[in-house]
């Protein structure tokens, strides 16, 4: 019943809804004394496939022309949050077309992954004040991406002198290259708008911002180290190197993550109800409405990694109230705890049916490419709740909806429906 696009497209919508990272393949092997920072020279580029280049107005780099400035930025098709930053790269490159700004944006994914992507119907919505489709709106990626120069680099040359260079583990992960060639910021291409403005302008300082950097940099090497020395077996050594700095971190998002790691690492060690009152004693104690929600987001996620904890049908039913104005975590949420309904590994009548209810609720509030997806999960849920008929009514307006790479894989599950209602006539 369930197949690879389904889990393939939902983890897009919570990466998406999370603002989360993807993860690359591959750690980091930067070390402290060589790791490419605030104020490095920028490393040369040698890609290997120029796919777009903003409609013939940009040409391939690999050196860097001094007086220009560049966006150095790193993706994958697999990647939600990468995919939903494109449109605000086709916004940034139009914006500073004209002031010697070229964005260059690389995946490591082979050519075909690439030109097969980039021929997906593009679904966001760009409508006009009045309301209607606007008719110069990108059909596809490859028309949405145009204005910029995405490409694919392979062999992961690109990827070693930048991202495992500077202990970056996380994509989309954007390197503004300043005027005299050096790295003026890292960071998420969704929140380097200042300082790409600030560096275009010329008040940009580096210094300052190079002093904010460093600590989290540090950070992202040792959690490189500790991730590895908990893979190799070695968990308590790994829970010692976090207390360690916890101790010694400035920074409150640092030393959050470094505790929401401890907390993984506990779970996964059979801990579970210390990671749990550990996490909640961090959601009593964090400021900020955004902080609360994400320890929330964090803490449904531990639960349905053990649907066996007793904790969980309250944990669920209290995340489907707390996300009910985010319909795509309400999404992964409800379809997370379908796969294990599915296989058997958990029977809760009552979390169907509030599943049920959420995932109603989600598709009544969602609207653009989500939506159909999560009418999916109702559907299933529906029918898992023994209400075929409002099952096969659900999936037909998810059909209707989608886009036509996923209404074949979405008739798939109708016919399942109008299979179960022909066994309910007899």
């Amino acid at each position: 019943m369930i197949v690879s696009w389904k889990i393939a497209l939902r983890r897009a919508l919570v990466a998406s809804a999370l603002g989360c990272v993807g993860f690359m393949s591959s750690m980091s092997r930067a070390q402290d004394n060589d790791a490419l920072t605030i104020g490095s020279d920028a490393p040369s580029l040698d890609v290997e496939h120029w796919v777009q280049n903003g409609n013939g107005k940009f040409k391939p780099v690999s050196e860097f022309e001094k007086g220009k400035v560049y966006v150095v930025e790193f993706w994958a098709t697999w990647c939600g949050p990468c995919i939903a930053s494109m449109p605000h790269l086709v916004e940034t490159q139009k914006k500073y077309a004209d002031q010697s700004v070229q964005i260059v944006s690389i995946s490591d994914e082979d050519l075909e992954t690439v030109e097969k992507f980039l021929e997906r119907e593009y679904t966001a919505n760009t409508e006009s004040a009045e309301g209607a489709v606007a008719e110069d709106a990108p059909k596809t990626f490859r028309e949405l991406t145009s204005a910029y120069c995405l490409t694919t680099d392979p062999d992961g040359s690109s990827n070693k002198s930048y991202m495992e260079a500077a202990g970056r583990n996380g994509i989309p992960c954007a390197f503004i290259v300043g005027k005299d060639q050096k790295i003026e910021w890292i960071g998420h291409p969704m929140s380097m708008d200042e300082a790409l403005e600030q560096v275009v302008e010329g008040n940009w300082d580096r210094e300052a911002f190079a002093v904010q950097f460093k600590e989290e940099q540090q950070m992202d090497l040792l959690m490189s180290k500790i991730m590895r020395t908990a893979r190799g077996g070695k968990v308590d050594e790994a829970l010692e190197m976090i207390d360690e700095a916890v101790a010694n971190v400035k920074s409150d998002q640092v030393k959050r993550s470094l505790q929401m790691t401890r907390i993984q690492l506990l779970a996964q060690g059979g801990k579970s109800e210390e990671a749990l009152a550990a996490l909640d004693a961090m959601i009593e104690s964090a400021e900020g409405a955004n902080v609360k929600q994400q320890l929330r987001v964090f803490r449904v996620q531990m639960l349905l990694q053990d649907v066996s904890n007793p904790k969980l049908a309250d944990g669920v039913t209290q995340a489907y109230e707390d996300f009910k104005d985010e319909p795509s975590l309400v999404n992964l949420i409800a379809w997370t705890l379908y796969e294990s309904f599915s296989d058997g590994t958990l029977d809760n009548d009552a979390l169907i049916k509030a599943s049920r209810v959420a995932s109603e609720r989600a598709a009544e509030a969602a609207d653009g490419a989500s939506k159909a997806a999560i009418l999916d999960t109702a559907a299933h849920y529906q029918l898992l709740d023994g209400d075929a008929k409002t099952a096969l009514k659900t999936q037909e307006a998810a059909i209707k909806l989608a886009d036509e790479t996923l209404k074949e894989q979405l008739t798939e599950f109708l016919e399942e429906i109008k299979k179960a209602l022909e066994k309910e006539s007899k």
